[in-house]
Parts: structure tokens; sequence; C-alpha cells
């Protein structure tokens, strides 16, 4: 018999199928999904709770380590506050032991929880929310079949999501137009019409508003949609004024023909889609980048049509989920801001609680510098690996060796899990039920097909036996994942309707938001989710040019690795401590192809190999994100409560270590 499970290696969703007896399978999207059955089956699982006991780690069992735990973290509220308390959420957790981890940090009077978005789509669900009013994408992956031109930026989707990629190239060969703007010449730059090379990292929005100069210029914008559907265009228009195609052309070095040739495809197109990744929301410029995407989309009227929508791709299997859930230290499951006091007093009256605070928490980029100052006394963290993941690498760990109680939920070990006091032994995804939200909203329900090995649990038991441990007041203990989505539906107004009975009989699952049972797969149809029902162009601050006499880091992904984890056996061949130059570049620093380097930039210094490649610009250094970037990148505050991980910094100097003996004629 085949058990449906989701695939964990991406935000597109696809639903595996696995026979329990034989270990086959089908239904996966990539080359990924054929390692479902056997990511979790690894040689380093954790099987049992651990407690600290000096530089070793001490098998205990599930009681002693939640009494202990509990104990704890009870002094711990009495002394200091629940606000001493932090969480970081897991994208690869169900919405069900997301929306309980939340319902436990709010219980305890800390809006300190937070997920991995942070470090990715958090700043596109604050622009989305503030522009359009829902913090998601707008359209379902196959509306890109009816989209007549594509425009993609910082993002990679032929490496991070192959299915979406396989959809994107249907709809090109369809006819549809694919525009990419990137730093690199990535895989999909290479299938692109146009491709757009950004030598100057972190000022993408600059390429958009000379894209937005153009197309008002020629008159090629959606008059009636503006009138209609749309408010603040005035404030907006008196920033564009500066950007032309000569501006372009002379401060950001793209031709003036290939930007105007970009607005034009695409505003002529009729209906167009943006994608965007890292690649625009890990800058300093964050804000201005996803402001500058979602105002060319309202200029156009590219929103709440077939074939026309925004798409912030998510990374991780369940980061929308986690998102909805309300792992976010400034909202509430399923949007509603923590200072919205009539949504407190809902979801007050729901959990049977006097208090929810009203003051957004740390962010998880936040909560590692508050902790440094002795503010965080407790942090729990559920299937991350920060130590690896977070910008700045030091900071990290001595914030985690000053944190009084820290405690891991994962299924293997990790470098975040060796510097834990507590380890407590999670089951993998395909050892539990729950039911997980892909990147265009899709919740689907994920069976549960091993048993987990050891004395392994969900992570949604651990936390609702915390909850009795604890003695909260009100507190409601939970048999089954089915409990817990039972009150997501009834508490929580985008998932009504969305029951594990209907989602189990649901083959494609169901997309929020699902109301008297009929689910939108396309937003904003009608109007906007905003007070007035109209969509907001957002103001852009036009920050003065950084000096770029120096050489830019910057980061990508590698299609071999997930996450902090490899997802292959063999990492023979694999560039993950490779470091990317120009060939001109590297004439320069007189590097060859393999030498050893080390990079320096204010945030730290690391070594790498050395690799001359011609798809990277002159003045930019390329490495993946999987080992070794946090070690050399840092933190930016772009605005209040929105602190960002910097995907691209100054880099001091660079030292050649070692001398490569291959390639000696590279110059």
């Amino acid at each position: 018999m085949n058990t449906k499970v989701i695939c964990p290696f991406c935000g597109f969703g696809c639903p595996i199928y696995i026979n329990k007896e034989d270990y086959s399978m089908y239904g996966y999207g990539c080359a990924k999904g054929l390692l479902v059955k056997n990511f979790a089956k690894n040689l380093d699982r954790i099987l049992a709770p651990h407690v600290r006991s000096g530089e070793r780690f001490i098998e205990v069992s599930w009681d002693t380590a939640l009494n202990t735990i509990a104990s704890e973290l009870k002094k711990i509220v009495k002394v200091y506050g629940g606000d001493s308390i932090a969480f970081i959420g897991c994208s690869k957790c169900s919405n069900e032991e997301n929306y309980i981890i939340q319902k436990f940090a709010r219980f305890l009077g800390s809006n300190n929880i937070d997920n991995c978005a942070r470090l990715c789509h958090a700043i596109s669900v604050e622009v989305l929310e503030k522009s359009l009013g829902l913090g998601a994408q707008t359209n379902p992956f196959s509306d890109l079949l009816y989209s007549k031109a594509i425009l993609i930026i910082g993002y990679n989707p032929v490496v991070s999501h192959p299915p979406l990629a396989s959809i994107i190239m249907e709809a090109r060969k369809r006819g549809a137009k694919v525009i990419v703007i990137d730093v690199r010449e990535s895989e999909t730059a290479k299938m692109a019409d146009i491709f757009i090379q950004v030598k100057k990292p972190g000022l993408d929005y600059m390429i958009l508003l000379c894209m937005i100069n153009i197309i008002l210029s020629k008159g090629l914008y959606n008059k009636e949609f503006l009138l209609q559907k749309t408010e603040g265009l005035d404030g907006f228009l008196s920033i564009v004024k500066k950007f032309d195609s000569s501006f372009c052309e002379e401060m950001l070095m793209i031709p003036r023909k290939l930007i105007e040739e970009a607005a034009e495809e695409f505003a002529l197109a009729g209906c167009g889609s943006i994608l965007w990744g890292m690649g625009v929301t890990q800058h300093a410029n964050a804000y201005n980048n996803v402001a500058a995407i979602v105002n060319l989309a309202l200029l156009l009227g590219y929103v709440g049509r077939k074939g026309c929508g925004l798409y912030p791709v998510r990374g991780q299997n369940n980061v929308q989920g986690a998102c909805d859930m309300g792992c976010l230290p400034n909202y509430l499951p399923g949007y509603a801001r923590v200072n919205d006091e009539k949504a407190r007093k809902l979801f007050q009256s729901a959990w049977g609680v006097d208090w929810i605070p009203s003051i957004p928490g740390y962010t998880s980029v936040e909560v590692f510098e508050k902790a440094l100052n002795g503010d965080i006394k407790a942090l729990f963290i559920i299937g991350e690996n920060p130590v690896v993941s977070h910008p700045n690498r030091v900071l990290v760990e001595k914030a985690l060796q000053n944190i009084e109680l820290v405690v891991v939920n994962e299924i293997r070990w990790s470098e975040t899990v060796y510097l834990a006091d507590y380890v407590l032994a999670s089951a993998a995804h395909t050892e539990k039920d729950g039911s997980y939200t892909n990147s265009e909203r899709r919740v689907q329900w994920s069976f549960k097909v091993f048993d987990p090995p050891g004395n392994a649990v969900p992570d949604w038991v651990v936390f609702s036996r915390l909850g009795d441990l604890m003695g909260l007041r009100n507190w409601r203990s939970y048999e089954s994942a089915e409990n817990i989505l039972m009150e997501i539906s009834n508490t929580v107004p985008i998932y009504y309707g969305i029951t594990p009975e209907r989602l189990k009989a649901s083959e494609d699952g169901l997309v929020w938001p699902c109301h008297n049972e009929v689910c939108s797969q396309r937003l904003y149809q009608n109007k906007f989710e905003t007070p007035t029902g109209k969509a907001r162009f957002l103001s852009i601050e036009s920050n003065d040019f950084k000096n770029f006499s120096k050489l830019i880091l910057t980061t990508f992904r590698l299609g071999e690795c997930y996450n902090t984890t490899l997802c292959i056996n063999n990492t023979k061949g694999v560039d993950i401590d490779t470091a990317f130059l120009s060939r001109q570049d590297a004439h320069l620093l007189n590097i060859r192809d393999g030498d050893l380097i080390e990079i320096a930039t204010r945030c730290g210094k690391s070594t790498f190999h050395a690799k001359i490649d011609d798809k990277i610009p002159k003045g930019v250094i390329a490495i993946p994100w999987h080992k070794k970037a946090n070690i050399i990148t840092c933190n930016s505050q772009v605005g209040p409560k929105n602190v960002q991980p910097l995907k691209s910094v100054e880099i001091l100097e660079i030292k050649i270590l070692e001398t490569s003996t291959r390639n000696k004629s590279i110059h």
C-alpha cells in the first residue's frame, strides 16, 4: 500500500507515495525527491533525549528531560518573566507543530518566536502585507503557464525548485518571455530571453526603478487598474524621476538598450508574473527591493488575474506554514498583528488566557544579539541549525554559550545540537502525521509511513507535555496532530474549513483562504485585503551609493545541498568550500584556479579554494551559503524590527595561503 508524504526538500510541495513494504516510491518531481525515504535514515540520528554533563551528553528518559526542563523554565519565568524566553520554530515541521510551539510561547508571555523566514522572506511578508493585505504568494504555480512574461529576480529555480523551473520552461515554450535579473549567470539565466547581470549586488531596486521610469515615460502602465484599485501612486512617482535608462547605464553599468528592452517586453506582455528569492531579500536594501517589485506589478495591473502574480517562492517545505501559524514575533496565527487589540482578544478567548503581550518580540537574529547581553535566559530551537545558517557564526556560538537554558529538538546531531543543554529526539517527516503549506498556500496532509527510531517523538508531543508539566492555566493537552489542526481550523481565519477530514480526502490539498468551504487559489481577484480595499504603492528610500571600489562577497545555493546538510551521500566534487571569482579579478589578485585563499570581511575570515568562473561579474566573489558563509557574513538593520542577514558584504582582504599546482596556464 502506498502512503502519501509531502517532500521536505523545497516549498513546491510535491506529494510523494512510499510503499512501506518494499520501499518503492513515485511522484517525486526532481532528483532530490528520490532521497525522501532515506533522508531520515542516517547513522547520526538522535534516538533519545540527552542532557549535557560537562563536555558530554548523557542519555535520559523523556520524563527526566521534560520534568527538568519544565522546572528550570518555571524558575526563569518567575525571576525574569516570559519575555526572557525565546523560540525558533521550524520551517521543516508541520503546521500543527509550529502552531503549538508559538502557542506555548504566548502562554509563557513571550512574543520572541521566529522561524527561518527571517533569513529569507520575512521582509516579503512585511511588504506584501503592507501593500496588498496578506503576506503570501498571490497565485498558484500553474498560473505561470498563462503568463506572457515572467520576471525572475535574485532567484535560481532550476537549482532551488526544479519542478517550478519545468513549469517556467513550459511557459516559455508557449510563448512567454523570460527575463532574469541576477548577479551570477545562473542555470536559470542561461534559459532566459533577456538576462540582466547585476554588477552591484543589493541594488536590484534601482534596476526596477529604471524599468518603471521607462514604462511611465512610454505610457505603458495600466491606467484603469491604477485608478480603480490602487492608492499612493503620486508619492512613489516623485522617487522614480531620476532613474532613467541613462542612470542604469552610467551608475549601474547596465546597457541602456538592455534595460529598455526588458521594461518594454514585460509591460507590453499584458499579463506577467514576478518571482524572487534570497538575491533580493538578503540585503540592507531588502525593503526597497521587494517594494519596487510590488510597485512594478501594481503599475502594470499584474495582480489578481490568471497568469498575473507575485511569487516570493519559499525555500523550505513549510516556511509558509510556519509563518501562517504565527511563528513570527510581530504576528499571531493568520497574520493578525500582536499589537492589534481586537485580534489579541480573539486568541485570548479561544485559548483561555488572560493576556498575550502586545509588543512585538525579538526576531531570531535579534535573539542572539540580546543573549550576549543576558536578556535571553532560555532558548528553544526546533529543527534548525543557526550555528551554520544564521549570519555571524562567532556571535551565535557566544550567544548560545551565554544562555542559561538551551533546548534543541532535532533528528540528527549538528553544530547547534552540540551547544545545547538538552537535546530532544524528534521524529522526521516520514515518521509522523501532519499538514504542510507550500509556497502557493496549498495545505496538504502528510501521512506517517515509518515508526520513529529509538524513543524519538513528534515535536508537538514535546510541547503538549511541557505545557502540562508547567501547569499552564487552561493549557490544552493534545492527543494527535488531527486534534491540533481542528483547533487551527476553528481559530485561524485563513484556515477556516481546512480540517483533517477534508485534507485527507483531497488529493491536491486545499488552498487558503478557505471560507465557507470555498478555497481561493488566486488572491485579490475582487479587492485587496487592506482597510480601503485598494493596494498601496509603497515609498522607497533612495540610498546613496556605497563605495564599490572593493570586492563584494555574495552567496548562492548549490543544487546538491539541502540547507546546512548535504543531500548526497558522497560529497566528492561538491563545491561547498569554493569561492568563485571572475577571470579579471583572478588576474588582478594573482589567484590561480584551485589556490587556497583566505577571505576577510568586517564579520570574520575563512578559507576557500578559488575557482575561476566566467559567469561571475568583475568585482564580485560568490560562495555557497551551506557551510562557511556565515563566518564572514553578518547583519544589517533595515528598519524597525527588520534586522536582515547580509548576502553581500565588502571584502577587506584576500590572502593566498597555498598556491595550486593545477591549471598554471590560467593567466
